[in-house]
């Protein structure tokens, strides 16, 4: 194998367990240990969507996870003050998921957190670095989410 491409396989995988333990470093501090990284993630989708009717089909294909998992979570964060759940007037099957104001005030402190890390980091890339970073992380994506459709594919 290539040393830079070695190097880079090193790196990609520091850099993933580096930023989930920042972010569970920075859940801890927020909210004494009582979120963990998934509820925040789901709290975010939400907060994404706020001043609309956002429902846990919503949820569960804005985080692509099944239905049964948002609704288990959504149950878990209502117990836990951060959201609160309606069924929809029109249709009973559809349930209606908002923050409350404890939930808010998370997901507002993870937007600042990700927007303060962003920013940290890019702070000393001139722009052509920045347009390269960004371009690679795009063939990333797109190569993990291949990865993803092909495994799916399997399954069915």
């Amino acid at each position: 194998m290539d040393v830079s491409v070695r190097r880079m396989d090193e790196m990609l995988t520091k850099v993933y367990r580096s930023i989930i333990k920042v972010e569970e470093q920075m859940l801890s501090d927020l909210s004494g240990g009582k979120l963990t990284l998934g509820e925040m993630h789901m709290l975010e989708s939400i907060g994404k969507r706020r001043g609309t009717d956002v429902t846990v089909t919503d949820i569960a294909q804005d985080l692509e996870i099944t239905l049964p998992s948002v609704t288990a979570t959504v149950k878990r964060l209502e117990r836990k003050g951060y959201v609160k759940r309606d069924r929809s007037s029109v249709d009973a099957r559809r349930v209606h998921v908002a923050l409350t104001d404890v939930g808010l005030r998370a997901e507002i402190a993870h937007r600042y957190f990700h927007r303060k890390m962003i920013r940290e980091l890019t702070a000393e890339l001139n722009t052509q670095e920045k347009a390269a970073i960004l371009a690679g992380l795009e063939k990333m994506n797109g190569f993990i989410r291949r990865q993803i459709a092909g495994a799916a594919g399997k399954e069915a």
